[in-house]
């Protein structure tokens, strides 16, 4: 047998075809369009994630693709490149059930970095092949962390003190205070950030996997895997915290969550530990901004308050700019969703200004979930983990709930304990869900520790109690009659709303506002100010006014729904109809469980969700019956209840026929369901999921909807587990069968038919199947001896790929097995950062850098211009707005294209770029050109060859407020 090689030959036509595949995959390839076009067939790929991209083609194919690419290989280059990906680089994945005598390849590919950092990824390439040949040729130890995660300290420079100016600034903001302190303080009772700090652990939001409409089943099993992973292993904060340090290329860090879920606290934790490790944090509230840019806010008003002068040097300056170059400087930015933007615009804003110098400073932020996630985000890419809950899962015996009550109740451990046993019990889980978010849990022992009454059943009701609370404990220095409370109450609530229907002000008040719509009760705003329900937080950098906000904009929120006393008003815009906006979300919910109002307003609320007709297709009247579904969380008593959760677990779980196939309803809707069916009512939604299992008959709509109820909103729920029982029991397939059986043992540990089921796949005659089945048994009952025997006999099977999975396999479940370490150390050592850069990777800025991207963008134009067919007009628009998103010609070609019918992956392709890159100003246009792909009348949503320009429309309509969609929808001329 020849002698395997990793030299510069091997080197040089894997890194060829590395290049090649990913220029393919990512359109991004120069060669001739028509013969592209004709291998596009061919070769087929899917972007799983921007890391993870899957194959499909024959060998002959990809030497035709390395001909166009002016890189020719042959076969055996080829296939000798694809080897070292796999038992070399360990990057390939091989997904073919039998590889001998097979011409087809089916594969995934892992990258490094995402795919459009085509550079980066080439570097890494390089890197990662030359270290793990010299490992092959003089193997030396890897050094190991130290066990406390600290990092060495970088050295502070000479000149300025940029360390001690961060520090200072930092103090001067009081970020080591709990941002409860400001309602506690006059008391005399305030904490530290670590007097209550429990570590919740961050969970990693993953990028939604993409589907394709024509593959209807696939979809309902990668929706049944998505249930099955939505547990995620949390990360430690010290591991977090170690990771990001390591990083050698600008983060770009994304902290998420609802009101008070502990974002601003972590983002504290980070400052103090950036300055432990003598960075440079600066901490920045972006509802201070006021509409100046982020480079100007730090080069000018925070540089000015840092060094305290009136004049901002322009040596210091040039020397902050250096820093950041440098990689010391952190941007901490606070609240997204505080800017005077709406949702999506602030993340745009945001996205914008990292440019320049400033793609070279590390990002941090902060923002509520429902923002980040409200249509198109221009920051996807940065990566996002939100706060775990305080969770009633013991990790040493005590929850994290029960660890703050402790500590908060620390000199009256009795009456902690009373509120302990008062959340235990079973009525109040409504209550004590909302209190694993760690604000409503801290002025809930708060309020407790004074009114010591029983326990609300709504989100509305316990904000009242905060508030009644509040006035409790400050009636001794500043004491309220109930006449004043009332109309302070109602003052606030105006104020909180005026506010709100101001997209231009939202969360930061200026004095001049505050004294216009409180013109009549200006004397209630001293009283305000001592209770702390609002508080100065800065002065304007442009008129010098002084700048007031409420305590938390969830209090806000509270206030203004409060004041709305006609449901009618969530129909009125201001610009857009608040039902759409997602800054009204939580005001719409706070409305709905207010125990004083009016039951028939709130039925006719919901019964105007339902009922909601929008003219243009459905997509603001199913996004209406979402938000109707998460109101029954605070109205559950409503008797349009079932009709709404009939609909949703539709969307959700159900499909639609399509030339005899079920078909999965669109992406867009099943999303929105199933965050839906999480938000609502829990009682509610397992009754409507009980009787789902019951009626209906579907495989894949039976299987997800059973670990939905048993693994999500009902841990051990009888009848799901007895609904995947009977699945295990009646399929014949082999692959559905362990999956299943895989789920059934993770609802209900230790289920016989869970495991009687593992052992007979034991015996399959597939290779992979059998490894499969093995780990999953070895996992779910550790040393099984049948597991182990299983994955041992594999060590030996002649497939090289299939043993060193199960030798990978056998490692995880038996860590010292003497036949997995010795196959193990005969393979190739896998990287323990394949995602980071092994060394730093300062991305060079030339100062011609600007001048040359402008040539190339005229020169796209002039090719855009003369270009004689539409494929190349097709290529030329793409690159453009890859330049240059929302360039009006190359945007506009794009559109044209789709007006015709085109290829499924050419439509898929457009898609994929307008979403990407439509300005709103663009989205009316888009709606026009697209609307005569649907019915006149009725909804959208029909499955058929418009599923993909159905997903830019529902793009458009997150963006876009619902008169000016209804206005572009209306325009159109449908055919």
């Amino acid at each position: 047998m020849a002698r395997v090689s990793y030299g510069p030959e091997v080197k040089r036509r894997s890194h060829q075809l590395f290049g090649a595949l990913l220029d393919y995959a990512s359109d991004e390839l120069d060669c001739d369009e028509r013969a592209l076009e004709t291998l596009r067939p061919q070769i087929q790929t899917h972007w799983q994630t921007e890391q993870r991209l899957v194959v499909r083609t024959k060998l002959r194919f990809l030497v035709t693709l390395t001909h166009l690419a002016a890189a020719p290989l042959s076969g055996p280059q080829i296939k000798e490149a694809l080897s070292r990906w796999q038992d070399f680089l360990d990057i390939l994945e091989d997904n073919r059930p039998h590889r001998s005598g097979s011409e087809v390849w089916h594969f995934t590919l892992r990258l490094w970095h995402p795919r459009r950092d085509r550079a980066a990824n080439l570097r890494r390439f390089e890197a990662e092949w030359d270290q793990r040949r010299a490992q092959r040729t003089a193997p030396r130890p890897v050094p190991e962390l130290p066990t406390d995660c600290q990092l060495p300290r970088e050295p502070v420079p000479e000149g300025l003190d940029w360390w001690q100016l961060c520090r200072a600034s930092l103090e001067a903001q009081q970020l080591q205070r709990l941002t409860t302190n400001l309602l506690t303080m006059s008391d005399g009772l305030t904490f530290e950030v670590e007097d209550l700090y429990v570590p919740l652990g961050l969970l990693k939001r993953q990028h939604q996997p993409r589907w394709d409409d024509d593959d209807g089943t696939r979809r309902d099993r990668l929706l049944t895997d998505l249930e099955e992973s939505e547990a995620t292993q949390p990360v430690a904060i010290a591991d977090f915290l170690a990771q990001m340090g390591a990083a050698s290329e600008p983060q770009r860090i994304a902290i998420v969550g609802e009101p008070g879920a502990g974002k601003t606290t972590l983002l504290q934790r980070v400052a103090l530990w950036l300055l432990e490790r003598r960075s440079l944090p600066i901490w920045v509230s972006l509802a201070d901004l006021q509409g100046v840019s982020l480079e100007t806010y730090v080069l000018q008003e925070w540089l000015r308050q840092a060094t305290r002068c009136f004049q901002v040097d322009p040596a210091h300056q040039a020397d902050l700019v250096a820093q950041g170059r440098s990689g010391r400087l952190w941007l901490l930015l606070d609240a997204v969703d505080e800017m005077a933007l709406d949702g999506g615009a602030a993340l745009g804003a945001i996205a914008r200004q990292l440019r320049g110098w400033m793609a070279d400073v590390h990002i941090v932020l902060t923002c509520r979930l429902n923002v980040w996630d409200s249509g198109h985000n221009p920051l996807d890419t940065f990566e996002t983990y939100c706060n775990g809950p305080l969770s009633d899962a013991p990790d040493s015996g005590e929850s994290l709930r029960s660890q703050v009550i402790a500590r908060w109740f620390q000199g009256q451990p009795d009456l902690g304990q009373q509120l302990q046993r008062e959340l235990d019990r079973p009525e109040r889980w409504s209550i004590k869900a909302a209190v694993k978010n760690p604000l409503r849990l801290a002025l809930l022992c708060r309020s407790w520790s004074l009114l010591r009454g029983s326990l609300p059943s709504t989100k509305a009701s316990l904000y009242g109690q905060f508030v009644e609370a509040l006035y409790a404990w400050k009636q001794d220095r500043f004491p309220t009659d109930p006449a004043q409370r009332h109309q302070l109450n109602q003052a606030l609530g105006r104020l909180a709303l005026a506010a709100l229907r101001r997209p231009d002000l939202r969360f930061r008040l200026p004095s001049a506002f505050l004294q216009q719509v409180l013109a009549e009760d200006l004397a209630l705003l001293p009283l305000a100010l001592q209770l702390g329900w609002l508080n100065q937080v800065g002065v304007s950098a442009t008129s010098g006014e002084k700048i007031y906000a409420f305590y938390h904009p969830t209090f806000q929120e509270y206030f203004a729904a409060q004041a709305i006393a006609d449901w009618r008003d969530f129909w009125r815009p201001c610009p857009e109809l608040p039902i759409f906006s997602p800054a009204w979300r939580e005001v719409i919910l706070l409305w709905m469980g207010r125990p004083e109002g009016a039951i028939a307003d709130k039925e006719a609320f919901l019964a105007a969700l339902c009922q909601f007709e929008d003219g243009c297709g459905g997509f603001y009247g199913g996004r209406a019956q979402l938000l109707g579904v998460a109101a029954l969380a605070e109205f559950p008593q409503a008797a349009q209840a079932s009709v709404l959760l009939d609909q949703l677990l539709e969307w959700r779980f159900g499909g639609q026929a399509c030339e005899g196939r079920r078909q999965p309803y669109p992406v867009p809707l099943v999303d929105g369901a199933r965050s839906a069916l999480c938000q609502t009512d829990r009682a509610l939604a397992i009754a409507a999921l009980e009787a789902f299992l019951v009626r209906t008959d579907h495989l894949y709509a039976r299987w997800n909807a059973a670990c939905t109820l048993g693994k999500t909103l009902d841990p051990g729920n009888a009848r799901a587990i007895a609904t995947l029982e009977q699945l295990c029991a009646s399929l014949r397939a082999e692959p559905l069968r362990l999956q299943i059986a895989d789920s059934l043992a993770k609802l209900d540990p230790g289920n016989a038919t869970a495991l009687e089921t593992l052992q007979q796949l034991l015996t399959s005659p597939q290779g992979r199947l059998r490894r499969r089945a093995a780990y999953c048994l070895g996992k779910l009952w550790p040393d099984h001896p049948a597991a182990i025997a299983t994955l041992e006999t594999l060590l030996t099977d002649g497939d090289r790929a299939l043993a060193l999975q199960a030798a990978k396999s056998l490692q995880a479940l038996v860590p010292e097995h003497p036949q997995a370490q010795t196959f193990l150390l005969s393979s190739p050592p896998k990287s323990s950062e394949r995602d980071r850069p092994t060394q730093r990777q300062r991305r060079s800025r030339p100062l011609s850098a600007e001048a040359a991207q402008q040539r190339k963008l005229q020169a796209l134009e002039t090719r855009l211009a003369t270009a004689p067919d539409p494929h190349q007009r097709q290529r030329a628009a793409i690159h453009l707005c890859r330049l240059q998103p929302g360039h009006p010609e190359a945007v506009q070609t794009l559109l044209d294209l789709l007006r015709s019918p085109l290829p499924d992956p050419q439509t898929k392709r457009i898609v994929e770029v307008l979403r990407a890159v439509l300005t709103p100003a663009q989205m009316a246009s888009a709606v026009q050109v697209l609307r005569p792909w649907f019915p006149e009348s009725g909804p959208a949503y029909q499955p058929g060859p418009a599923g993909d320009r159905y997903k830019l429309l529902w793009h458009c309509a997150q963006n876009l407020p619902h008169a000016d969609f209804q206005r572009a929808w209306a325009g159109a001329n449908p055919t």
